[in-house]
């Protein structure tokens, strides 16, 4: 490698995203004709995706865990790089931006098939494999798919955000697998149609993009539900609009995340406005007379004031931007902020909202070398 013309960090990052890009692009493309080979670099993909994040971070999170991290055999490639799990936990404990819970158990189940099929064999990627096989992985490909683009775009969006366009362009392409899933559906329209009479509203699966998430017109409860086409399991939750009260007989829907808007005013909502609705006027009295806060900062997602107290849901607290429930709320100890999470070191590192922690973490990062 010329002296001259050293590898650096960044340079890895771009050459580990278009890698993962390619090894997308090439399952989408041997879906039909080569399920075998799809399955095993669509699975390499999102393995390269999650090393590309952490290689964002530093370089030596990379290494699998018990290894010592060492450049130059970092750069030729000659190490041993972290499993999914290994992956996922340090995303979580040292990254600070774990995966869900949902999308790991996804990926776990696409990591099942790829092993099956390199280490023994996989019957449903044979040539004489039925054509319900074939729905089924196309049903675990979206969902994985599903997850892993939410990711890329949205929660590690200042990683990924130079290559957008080409992830969109991969998720156009991606949804052609819905293909396989529309004789599901037809089969399903009966029963859809009886159910609609019967008052259940049926959302579009983020997933599969089918009408196929059955969601029960309970206001102010978040519940889950499952596509009867692809089973993708999403959080949904109903409001009463506060400014036409849903005098179409409809409630507002949100699904898996705090963004909705009224079929019949057409007024749109955000996470912040969506927890000042589901605000109890109890709590918000006696809030009000002992100086409480109302809402309360999420751990997960970063976000700002919303969080808040619903008595129905185990739990207790809800977040109205990622629709993660917490059990409990803990004040930060360097600015008395209500947070979700384990806020026992926040009078040293703060908390999302005061900013403390992410200024300590780049100093220790400075001080350690961690550019």
């Amino acid at each position: 490698m010329p002296e001259n013309n050293p590898v650096t960090p960044r340079m890895l990052l771009v050459w580990l995203v278009e890698n993962a890009m390619d090894f997308v692009t090439r399952s989408i493309d041997e879906f039909d004709n080569d399920p075998k080979y799809s399955v095993i670099h669509f699975y390499s993909a999102v393995e390269l995706f999650l090393k590309a994040r952490l290689l964002a971070e530093h370089w030596s999170l990379v290494v699998s865990v018990g290894k010592t991290p060492d450049w130059e055999k970092f750069v030729e490639g000659d190490f041993l790089s972290v499993t999914l799990d290994q992956a996922a936990e340090k995303l979580d404990r040292t990254v600070r931006s774990p995966l869900k819970e949902e999308a790991l158990d996804v990926f776990r189940k696409l990591a099942t098939h790829r092993n099956k099929t390199v280490h023994f064999f996989h019957g449903g990627l044979s040539n004489e494999a039925s054509q319900e096989m074939r729905k089924d992985l196309a049903r675990e490909r979206l969902k994985a798919w599903y997850f892993l683009h939410g990711t890329l775009v949205n929660q590690w969006t200042e990683v990924f955000s130079y290559w957008s366009g080409q992830l969109e362009d991969l998720n156009d392409r991606m949804r052609n697998l819905r293909d396989y899933l529309q004789i599901i559906y037809d089969q399903l329209k009966p029963e859809i149609e009886q159910g609609r009479k019967n008052g259940t509203i049926w959302e579009e699966c983020p997933s599969c993009k089918f009408p196929a998430l059955a969601c029960q017109p309970i206001l102010g409860v978040p519940e889950w539900t499952i596509c009867s086409v692809c089973g993708f399991a999403a959080k949904y939750l109903n409001i009463d609009c506060p400014d036409c009260h849903s005098e179409c007989g409809k409630p507002v829907v949100f699904l898996h995340e705090g963004f909705g808007k009224c079929a019949c005013c057409e007024r749109d909502f955000n996470p912040e406005q969506l927890a000042e609705v589901l605000i109890d006027p109890i709590i918000a009295r006696e809030a009000t007379k002992n100086g409480d806060s109302l809402l309360a900062n999420c751990d997960y997602c970063d976000a700002n004031q919303t969080v808040v107290h619903v008595d129905q849901v185990e739990g207790q607290y809800f977040c109205t931007f990622c629709f993660s429930f917490s059990e409990t709320i803990e004040n930060c100890l360097r600015c008395g902020e209500p947070n979700t999470g384990d806020m026992s070191n926040s009078a040293w590192a703060g908390c999302n909202a005061c900013g403390i922690g992410l200024s300590i973490y780049q100093s220790i990062r400075r001080e350690s070398g961690m550019k």
